[in-house]
């Protein structure tokens, strides 16, 4: 039985805790994306470090300390981003150096190199210039060779402290180059693994029911000391993603412990599981379609192209996808793709006899292996009581049967229209794997 570290994801207990602390009133006000943390967050985690907390704080003195102060305490990493500008709410440089009761001070190094380029440029220097180079007196420099503010390493209590750049370009090489290494020496040898499960079809709480006690009930004694392994959920709509982590001394070790949990995920999971790692949909049919040697067409109504456009992002997809035709109208459905006028006068456009022939069309029209179609109301209007907003009929023909599916997504149209796209794949998925087929737990 390996170590339960995080069931759930909620807590843990590895080996070094590091807490991300990100400095801008831009980020507070929601004027931009805080991208800094999402990457430090990735990045640390795949070092092994259990990233405890990420704070937010705003370009005043007072919070910065207030978050540096309690982010020290916690965790015995900090990492943060922001503040280090010429401009007077730039005063990270200040709270550390209030906090740790020393001055700022020129850094000589990064001093001089913007003297000599403003020299260069024939620009004068004025005092907001130099703010830029400063850093608490005693730090530990970290050059930044795409940027003009040094950043720097302090001790806090019993955290290490890292600061760095807000801007993006500058802060990420800073960490690679400089940071993590330091890091590195900081910690414990440490083999970290991460595999990813993708599913589609089941519902967040019905995936965690499935997996609820995979980590008690996985029994692999050989590796119970020496492994930690956590589980994690994602909604990444209209996907659920489960991530295991696992952490040791050794990476034959963390392997051979993921081997056992990793059969029986796959066990408890069943057909609802349709990839790993970075495997999305589109990619894993076009895969599967390019190693049988076979093609696809589309028919798209209320996507409006959206299928085929996420086909194509797919690099080598020009080996399996024929093309599409968006059919909005009912004039085109009929002229091109053959769907009969008695068809929509009995059942309309959103039904599933207008998309089994929208499907067998196009598949007819391309020379496709397979056709796949979709017809819904996306709305926000044009809903009815028989057939309300978010209806979508999807259909996917190829050379020995059509089948047909109904979704409905009470949704935005932005949503229905996404949730049709991947419905529609996912039903070309398991024409191809019929096995697929016969779970009835499956919504999508």
């Amino acid at each position: 039985m390996m170590k339960d570290e995080n069931a759930g994801g909620r807590s843990g207990s590895l080996q070094c805790q590091a807490t991300i602390l990100t400095i801008g009133d831009e980020l507070s006000r929601g004027e931009i994306v805080d991208s800094n943390a999402a990457f430090l967050g990735a990045e640390l985690t795949g070092l092994g470090v259990y990233v405890r907390g990420r704070v937010g704080c705003n370009d005043q003195l007072e919070d910065i300390v207030t978050a540096l102060r309690a982010a020290a305490a916690q965790s015995s990493v900090v990492v943060a981003s922001g503040g280090l500008g010429p401009t007077s709410d730039d005063l990270t440089v200040d709270a550390v150096a209030a906090l740790l009761g020393v001055q700022p001070i020129y850094e000589p190094v990064h001093e001089a190199r913007m003297r000599q380029r403003f020299a260069q440029r024939n620009f004068a220097i004025t005092p907001n210039n130099l703010r830029q180079v400063r850093i608490p007196e005693g730090a530990e420099v970290l050059p930044n060779r795409t940027g003009a503010a040094p950043g720097f390493a302090v001790q806090i209590g019993a955290a290490r402290c890292f600061f760095m750049p807000g801007v993006p370009g500058e802060m990420k090489p800073m960490y690679s180059e400089q940071v993590v290494p330091k890091l590195k020496a900081l910690l414990p040898p440490l083999a970290v693994t991460r595999r990813v499960y993708r599913t589609l079809g089941l519902g967040e709480s019905h995936v965690d029911h499935r997996l609820a006690d995979l980590l008690t009930a996985t029994a692999d004694r050989r590796h119970a000391d020496s492994v930690g392994v956590t589980i994690h959920y994602r909604l990444l709509f209209p996907e659920v993603l489960v991530t295991l982590m696992a952490s040791g001394s050794s990476s034959a070790e963390v392997e051979a412990a993921l081997a056992v949990l990793d059969r029986e995920v796959r066990a408890r999971l069943g057909h609802a599981l349709y990839g790993v790692g970075d495997d999305e949909l589109a990619g894993v049919v076009g895969r599967a379609l390019t190693e049988r040697g076979q093609t696809v067409a589309t028919a798209e109504s209320c996507t409006g192209g959206m299928i085929g456009q996420t086909l194509t992002a797919v690099a080598g997809s020009s080996a399996y996808y024929l093309g599409g035709v968006i059919a909005y109208a009912n004039e085109v459905k009929q002229a091109v793709l053959n769907v009969k006028a008695e068809t929509l006068q009995a059942h309309g456009a959103v039904s599933e006899a207008c998309v089994r022939e929208l499907a067998e069309g196009v598949r007819t029209l391309l020379g496709a292996t397979y056709g796949i179609a979709v017809s819904g109301v996306a709305g926000p209007s044009g809903g009815t009581p028989e057939k309300p907003v978010g209806t979508v009929w999807i259909a996917a023909a190829g050379p020995n049967q059509t089948i047909c599916r109904m979704v409905s997504w009470p949704g935005d149209r932005e949503q229905i229209r996404k949730i049709a796209t991947v419905a529609a794949l996912n039903l070309l998925h398991k024409l191809m794997f019929p096995e697929r087929l016969s779970d009835p737990a499956l919504r999508v």
